[in-house]
């Protein structure tokens, strides 16, 4: 049967009311930046209250968040392919505003970094149900356009995030016994609730695949195949849905083995990289026994959980989808385009992450300064936004693989300015110069969003954006801020980690260069290759 009412069960709307809730989901979307991205802005007030290292910041940033975030993607996406997506959408948001307020009332490092895990997951199914109904009020021809609206929320976002949480902090006189930092926590997150309301009642719920010529009821057992997506991430279940699957020995133990393997590189890494620091910037969290649990040990072995949990989903996949395999991960483009991704979340989030402490500690720059970062953010993110989506359908439209052409010299352009930004000692040239390299690097996400669906048929659009989202949360938020707090913390110079990123840059153009060739090719024959893995594997699991 089912899984949606007759009322939520709608032919796609036109005129006025799409719009309508284009409109709505680009406020989530800033609320879930400015929620995740207040961390930049409060930087150099929990490092000074809390006591903390640049690595832990990075640690908050990014891999508190990032691991659960990317995880439950996967699980989450499942439920907003088979269950309503407004509903799911609903209660995600008010789930994740009311631990962002929570975050508020933390007294240390580790409640702040629970609470960030929360939000993490909270946040989860935020996009995957958001592109999914996007792609179903708006045909294919206005897809990279209407995304590119819609990242104007995450740019939007991250500009409200510095300006509000500056202000916030400026003004606060220590009314209710908060610091300004917690106030700001509290504040940011009372929104989400009272617009997770408007989203439950406002919001209707169209028929997948309909404006592409190929409806989708969605699943009759939409929270049963999303508890069955998240078992194939953690052993001992995901051993038991390999096993369920279809897998035989030898793949269960590829499984296993990959698991031991995993946590080895994990221990060896925590080893190898905390013998760098100093015993105050190994910042020992807690003991357990013998064993001291450290912000490093903590970083890699939550990486580790990632990484496996990761290749797990995909062992799995391979054998209960094929044809979802072999649309996202099987496929060439598709893979390029992951590793794409990837790289462009390290420069995305790691700069992101650490903007604003660089600026506090050298040029100066105090707390209303977050004003500026954030009009400049938001101004330039959201106009770099748009330009990627209404040039990279112009170019699309002209040549298969026209905004990926148009990305690799946006990127050439972003490391320019960014080279000048951290190599200034003026306040006005370094917002200059990070108003141009973020305006260049914005143009990114409209367009792997829509390359992402184009590879795709309808039914997967929520599982393509997961996946695509994974790599972006695992690699790039989960490696990029800590990475650079590390080497911050190690050389004592946060302007050398920040630069140093750029040694990834002739690779991320390389693939990108790889993906403009494969594109064309794939994008075209998508309906073609789901048939033939169907027809592979006509049983399915």
């Amino acid at each position: 049967m089912n899984p949606l009412s007759p009322s939520d069960n709608v032919p796609t709307p036109q005129g006025w009311y799409r719009w309508y809730v284009l409109a709505v989901l680009m406020v989530i979307y800033a609320i879930n930046f400015i929620d995740r991205q207040i961390v930049t802005i409060l930087a150099p007030y929990l490092k000074a209250d809390l006591t903390l290292t640049d690595a832990q910041i990075g640690l908050l940033y990014g891999t508190a968040f990032a691991t659960f975030y990317a995880l439950f993607g996967i699980p989450l996406a499942k439920l907003a392919d088979g269950w309503s997506r407004a509903k799911t959408l609903a209660i995600s948001l008010f789930s994740w505003s009311a631990l962002t307020a929570a975050s508020g009332l933390s007294q240390n490092f580790a409640q702040l970094g629970a609470a960030r895990l929360g939000v993490g997951i909270g946040e989860a199914s935020s996009s995957p149900a958001a592109i999914s109904l996007l792609s179903d009020y708006f045909p294919r021809q206005m897809r990279a356009s209407v995304f590119a609206l819609y990242a104007m929320g995450m740019y939007a976002g991250l500009g409200a995030s510095l300006m509000i949480g500056g202000t916030i902090v400026a003004k606060w006189n220590g009314q209710f016994g908060l610091s300004g930092w917690q106030a700001a926590y509290i504040i940011i997150g009372l929104p989400g609730l009272v617009l997770g309301l408007l989203v439950y009642l406002t919001i209707r719920e169209p028929v997948r695949g309909a404006l592409d010529g190929h409806p989708h009821p969605g699943s009759p057992h939409p929270f049963h195949d999303a508890l069955l997506e998240a078992a194939t991430m953690f052993p001992p279940f995901s051993i038991w849905m390999l096993r369920r699957s279809g897998g035989n020995a030898s793949t269960l133990k590829i499984n296993i083995i990959g698991l031991l393997l995993i946590l080895i590189g994990a221990a060896a890494i925590d080893y190898m990289t905390g013998s760098l620091l100093s015993p105050a910037k190994r910042a020992l969290l807690f003991s357990m026994g013998p064993v001291d649990v450290s912000t490093n040990m903590v970083q890699w072995f939550a990486f580790a959980v990632g990484i496996y949990a990761a290749l797990s989903w995909i062992q799995s996949v391979k054998l209960r989808d094929p044809v979802a395999f072999s649309l996202t991960v099987g496929g060439s483009a598709y893979r390029y385009m992951v590793a794409a991704c990837s790289l462009l979340g390290v420069f995305t989030y790691a700069i992101g992450a650490f903007v604003f402490l660089y600026g506090s500690q050298s040029l100066g720059l105090g707390p209303k300064s977050g004003f500026t970062l954030g009009l400049i953010a938001a101004v330039a993110g959201g106009l770099g936004a748009g330009l990627g989506g209404i040039a990279g359908d112009w170019l699309k439209r002209r040549n298969a693989a026209g905004r990926i052409w148009f990305l690799i010299v946006a990127l050439i352009g972003f490391s320019g300015a960014t080279m000048i930004q951290f190599n200034t000692t003026d306040p006005e040239i370094f917002f200059t110069a990070y108003g141009v390299a973020l305006l260049l690097m914005s143009t990114w996400a409209p367009i792997m969003l829509a390359t992402a669906q184009d590879l795709v048929i309808p039914s997967l659009r929520g599982v393509g954006f997961a996946v695509h989202s994974l790599s972006t949360g695992l690699i790039g938020l989960g490696l990029g801020p800590y990475v650079v707090g590390f080497v911050s913390d190690v050389t004592g110079d946060l302007r050398f980690a920040l630069l140093s990123l750029f040694a990834l840059m002739p690779i991320l153009l390389g693939v990108l260069w790889r993906l403009a060739i494969l594109l064309p090719a794939d994008e075209s024959s998508v309906v073609h290759r789901a048939e033939q893995a169907k027809a592979r594997n006509p049983i399915g699991r």
